[in-house]
């Protein structure tokens, strides 16, 4: 029988590396949620021009509001954070 490796954190990254690309593409941001840097209630919203907020949601979490939005550097610190290239 074969052995067949797989290498889960290649893939899931690739995934998302690919989800990004296609968010962007379309006009939307990509969310990232870090619940050891933020509230439960707050992620990230990255937009394809660099923008990076942070937003919190209802609770219900069909709507959000802007809580801040990151400057030029926490916005480069933000994508090195989390690898986003």
């Amino acid at each position: 029988m074969q052995t067949i490796r797989y290498n889960i954190r290649k893939t899931v990254g690739n995934a998302l590396t690919e989800l990004r690309k296609q968010k962007h593409q379309s006009g939307y941001p990509f969310m990232v949620i870090d619940k050891l840097a933020l509230p439960d209630s707050q992620a990230f919203m990255e937009y394809q021009d660099g923008k990076v907020e942070i937003v919190e949601f209802t609770g219900d979490y069909n709507d959000y509001h802007l809580v801040e939005i990151l400057n030029e550097q926490e916005a480069v610190d933000f994508r090195l954070k989390y690898n986003l290239d």
